[in-house]
């Protein structure tokens, strides 16, 4: 069964594309993406260019937008809670590697799961490591690299990103 999601999440981004990232098309490609996922909410909005490796590892809520050319290596699991967004070329590695004889190619990798929470937003080329929590609400810049947790409604930059500011709760603007 994994091998054909993920085949099917292939065949998909394959045909679609030559499609233009507009609103009807990132819903239609996420729509048509859902079988590929673990699971899946309502409302998936997918861009072009995005791969996700073991996609039947990866839990999805609803609202969830990935930007276009983001990399989900997911070997370790990956849950995206609702309205989660993924900015462009944002990475999510939910494994690393080992070094045997001083080589990383030969040795052992080591998976732990990565969650992102409710109303979060990795922004443009951030990369979220293995065993990583963002809370929810919280932000991490472009660019950054967390490493550690970023706690609920925190704004985290850097590489390794470390936390800039912390609100008690989120702002709400209408």
């Amino acid at each position: 069964m994994r091998v054909i999601k993920y085949l099917w999440f292939h065949v998909v981004t394959l045909a679609t594309s030559w499609m233009p990232d507009l609103r009807p098309v990132l819903r239609l490609r996420g729509f048509l993406l859902r079988l590929s996922f673990r699971s899946c909410g309502a409302n998936l909005q997918v861009a072009s260019r995005v791969t996700v490796n073991f996609s039947s590892r990866v839990e999805i809520g609803r609202d969830v937008f990935l930007g276009m050319g983001c990399w989900l290596q997911a070997q370790g699991g990956i849950v995206l809670e609702d309205e989660v967004q993924l900015g462009p070329y944002a990475v999510l590695v939910a494994g690393d590697h080992t070094a045997i004889d001083g080589s990383y190619r030969t040795g052992q990798s080591n998976f732990a799961p990565i969650r992102i929470g409710q109303g979060s937003w990795i922004a443009a080329h951030a990369t979220v490591t293995k065993g990583v929590v963002i809370g929810r609400g919280a932000l991490l810049a472009a660019n950054s690299v967390a490493t550690h947790d970023v706690p609920a409604f925190a704004l985290a930059a850097g590489v390794p990103a470390r936390l800039v500011r912390k609100e008690s709760r989120m702002e709400v603007v209408r």
